[in-house]
């Protein structure tokens, strides 16, 4: 895994992450605070051997003397010490309990034995190291070898008496703590890792990428709040989720050969991807430069254009198709840009049949020959049959692929679906994306640029602007900043500023 996606990685399970930082840490601080505190206090013995005059004697007397700082350790450890301490200081337990507590170790090339004693009392760690120091002088002179005239050959002397310590020895609540951080954040990370490597969803345009050659055309991220921002350039058409849905068009507007007309059909794999939104953000993207565009709902099973729009949906496409009325008595026309709207109508009970007939094709010719674009809205391609009915009317096909709830298996399918002569998959639009910098980035630029003049205080345009509500008038209409209503609108591009209701659905006779 290389590192950038790595970073990516641990930023989309930050929170994960934290969570386990900080249960970790807690743990391990309440673990810590409740440990009984232990005090080590330490004796140290000094080993000799007694044989010997000349320096070789001496020598060897130190070599052997080194050989066996092993066993004395051990000896320092066994019943025939500690029972005798346990005996003399009243000691609750018996040697065995006590050699717990006991550690006696002999640093390399030393003949230095020192023997600690770990207890809750420091003055009882002291004066049980001590005791122990003195017992184990009885034992080794017992059972240390003995030269000719009978004594023992080998010395042993107290050097460093026992003190009562003054600071604890454990638990160390610093170090206990930063291993508890530790262990959290392996956990997290570890975490990170094997939910990525489970989660079989479409995470990212990479995945997407990795999956079918056809172009990501677009990249919609999830925003806080976005329930507000369905018809993104209406509700803000200066903010940065517009600009995504702007760029979406100008990739668009490059599908198009010369002057000639293109429809595309907009579907996705499952329910709740958000197509319809894309689609109606498209339509109004398109229709704001000057295009000529109608949008259709042709999802006869689950139409939700008209309800989006705020249109009148009784009748639509589907009267359209059984020959009950013209287009052009049911066509309505939406907001100021001259967008045109083609409502679903009433929900038939033979969808497959009313878009495979011969009054649809004939109809897609009709749009075509008046519009510069026509966008269908369609079902999904996996429940139904009906967008693979459709694309065959189409110029071409544009995918709406959901970053948080598709899996990489079913946009495979949906790609085999189709991957069929007659249709064209155009190119793909990722949504829901977790990654916002595009538009938090877009939204910099546009607050920087709408800063107040010198000698104002101002804080409000350090706030990304789909975080800010619109002000709104008395009666609740939105009204949009003088610097959205004054000046001169970008070249090549008219911007509205956010409509009413009342403005922005009107049949058209």
């Amino acid at each position: 895994m290389e590192l950038r996606r790595f970073l990516t990685l641990l930023r989309h399970h930050l929170v994960g992450i934290v969570i386990s930082l900080v249960v970790c840490g807690v743990a391990a601080f309440a673990l810590s605070s409740s440990t009984t505190p232990t005090y080590r206090s330490t004796a140290a013995l000094f080993v000799s051997l007694q044989n010997g005059d000349s320096a070789s004697d001496l020598a060897q007397g130190a070599n052997y003397t080194r050989d066996q700082m092993a066993s004395y350790a051990t000896l320092a450890t066994t019943p025939a010490v500690l029972q005798p301490v346990v005996d003399e200081l009243a000691l609750p337990g018996t040697a065995r309990d006590l050699a717990h507590r006991v550690t006696a170790v002999a640093p390399n090339d030393t003949v230095v034995l020192e023997v600690s004693v770990a207890d809750p009392s420091p003055e009882a760690a002291a004066r049980i190291a001590d005791a122990i120091a003195e017992q184990l002088i009885v034992v080794l002179g017992d059972v240390a070898p003995r030269g000719e005239s009978g004594d023992a050959t080998v010395r042993v002397s107290e050097v460093t008496p026992a003190e009562v310590p003054r600071f604890q020895t454990s638990p160390n609540t610093k170090t206990d703590l930063a291993v508890g951080l530790l262990l959290g954040l392996v956990v997290g990370v570890l975490y990170a890792v094997l939910r990525e490597t489970l989660d079989t969803r479409v995470r990212d345009v990479s995945r997407v990428e990795a999956v079918t050659d056809a172009p990501v055309l677009g990249a919609v991220p999830r925003l806080p709040g976005e329930s507000g921002h369905l018809l993104a350039l209406a509700d803000d058409p200066r903010g940065g989720l517009a600009e995504v849905f702007r760029q979406l068009s100008t990739n668009v507007e490059f599908l198009r050969v010369g002057d000639a007309p293109v429809s595309l059909l907009v579907t996705s794999s499952l329910p709740g991807e958000g197509k319809s939104t894309v689609a109606a953000n498209l339509a109004l993207a398109l229709a704001e430069v000057g295009h000529r565009v109608v949008l259709v709902d042709a999802d006869l099973r689950r139409p939700s254009v008209a309800q989006r729009l705020g249109l009148e949906g009784e009748a639509g496409l589907s009267t359209v198709l059984l020959g009950r009325v013209e287009y052009e008595d049911v066509r309505q026309e939406w907001g100021g840009s001259g967008l045109h709207v083609l409502t679903a109508g009433a929900i038939p009970p033979n969808p497959v049949q009313l878009l495979s007939s011969s009054r649809m094709a004939d109809l897609m010719s009709t749009l075509e020959s008046r519009y510069d674009v026509v966008v269908v809205d369609s079902a999904p391609v996996l429940p139904v049959t009906d967008a693979l009915v459709l694309s065959r009317h189409a110029t071409g096909t544009l995918l709406v692929v959901n970053s948080r709830a598709l899996r990489r298996a079913q946009l495979t399918e949906t790609l085999r679906r189709l991957d069929h002569p007659g249709t064209r998959l155009l190119g793909v639009v990722v949504n829901q994306l977790s990654d916002c910098s595009a538009v938090h980035g877009y939204d910099a630029y546009r607050a920087a640029d709408q800063a107040p003049a010198p000698g104002r205080r101002s804080t409000w345009w350090r706030v990304p602007g789909w975080v800010r509500s619109p002000r709104r008038s008395a009666d609740g209409t939105p009204v949009a900043p003088a610097s959205e209503t004054s000046g001169p609108a970008p070249t090549g591009r008219t911007t509205t500023g956010a409509m009413s209701p009342a403005d922005r659905g009107a049949p058209v006779r």
